[in-house]
């Protein structure tokens, strides 16, 4: 249980570069990797505000007669 719980906490890193990747978690859980270490306390994570992806937001839709 302490592997699941460590390794967990290792993938939820606010800090994306310390985040291990898939292969490194799992030979964690699979016992080929020692645990890591983590730090006592995690480092808070800060969020930007959000960004606005779409265009205008509009649709045009045109109409076609069957005659």
């Amino acid at each position: 249980m302490e592997r699941v719980m460590v390794v967990g906490l290792w993938c939820a890193h606010p800090d994306r570069a310390m985040r291990p990747s898939i292969r490194q978690a799992l030979n964690v859980l699979r016992s080929e990797a020692p645990l890591p270490s983590l730090p006592d306390r995690m480092p808070v994570a800060t969020y930007g505000p959000p960004t606005n992806h779409s265009s205008s937001g509009t649709l045009a839709l045109s109409s076609v007669s069957g005659r």
